[in-house]
C-alpha cells in the first residue's frame, strides 16, 4: 500500500487488490455505527420548503460522534430562529454538535419563522445515507506506452497534463492521474497513428473521503474490522 495523497478528510491510496475485494470494503464502511438526527418535529416551518425537505436536510447533517454512543443512544436537538436569510446548521443546538457549521437548511424572508426540535440517535448507513460516514471509490492503475512517432502536440492535449517532452521525448510524467478519457488515443486515431496505449494495471487507485464525524484511516480501520468478523461468522459456520 502507498500512499498517494492525505488530508484530513481524505486519503488517496494504492495497493494490488482484487477489485471484488475492493468493493466488498467499499460497502462495509455502511456497517459503521454512526450517529445522525433520525427524528424531526417540525412545529413552526414559514420557509419556502416543504418539511419533509427540511427533515431531509437536516437528517444529512454530520454530527460528532462519540465512542461512548451505542443503539440505545438518544439525543435531543432543537432550532427556534426568526432571522431574515439563510438558516445555517450552526443553529441547530442541544447534546450534539454538527460538524460543519455552515451548511444551510433553508431560508427566512421577514418575519418568517423556523422551529423544530429532534431526536439524534445511531444508525448504519446500509439503513439510510444519513448514518454513513463517508464514501469510497476506485479505479485501475494504468501503464501508459508511447511510441516514437507520437507528435509532440500530444503534450497540450491531455486535460490532466500527464504527458511533458523529456530529452526530446515524450513521457508520461505521472499515470496516477490519468483517468482513461482516451482523449490522447483519440488524437493519435485522427493522425491514423497509434500514439498512445493505456492499458489498465492489477493496482486499483483508492479513495476514501469521510463525512466528518471520524478520520479516514479510523473508517478503513473499522469497516476492515466489520468485514473480518463477519468472514469468521461464514468460516465457523462451514465447519
Amino acid at each position: 500500500m502507498e500512499i498517494i495523497e492525505q488530508k484530513d478528510n481524505k486519503i488517496v491510496f494504492k495497493k494490488k487488490i482484487e477489485e471484488s475485494l475492493a468493493n466488498a470494503l467499499r460497502r462495509y464502511i455502511n456497517e459503521i455505527p454512526v450517529i445522525a438526527i433520525d427524528e424531526l418535529e417540525i412545529s413552526r416551518n414559514d420557509s419556502p420548503l416543504y418539511d419533509e425537505t427540511v427533515a431531509h436536510r437536516v437528517g444529512l447533517i454530520p454530527l460528532k460522534m462519540d465512542k461512548k454512543f451505542n443503539a440505545k443512544t438518544e439525543l435531543n436537538l432543537k432550532l427556534k430562529t426568526k432571522k431574515e436569510g439563510l438558516v445555517y446548521s450552526e443553529e441547530i443546538h442541544g447534546d450534539v454538535e454538527t460538524i460543519y457549521k455552515k451548511i444551510p437548511i433553508t431560508f427566512l424572508n421577514k418575519n418568517q419563522e423556523l422551529e423544530f426540535t429532534g431526536i439524534a440517535r445511531v444508525g448504519k448507513g446500509k439503513e439510510h445515507v444519513k448514518f454513513s460516514p463517508g464514501l469510497m471509490y476506485y479505479r485501475n492503475n494504468v501503464d501508459i506506452k508511447i511510441s516514437k512517432e507520437c507528435p509532440k502536440e500530444i503534450v497540450e492535449k491531455c486535460p490532466k497534463d500527464i504527458f511533458e517532452i523529456n530529452n526530446d521525448k515524450i513521457v508520461a510524467k505521472n499515470s496516477l492521474k490519468c483517468d482513461m478519457c482516451d482523449m490522447c488515443v483519440d488524437f493519435g486515431t485522427k493522425l491514423k497513428k497509434e500514439c498512445v496505449q493505456i492499458n489498465p494495471s492489477d493496482e486499483l487507485i483508492i479513495t476514501l473521503e469521510s463525512f466528518g464525524q471520524m478520520s479516514p484511516k479510523d473508517i478503513l480501520n473499522n469497516t476492515i474490522d466489520f468485514l473480518k468478523k463477519d468472514l469468521d461468522e461464514v468460516s465457523k459456520k462451514l465447519k
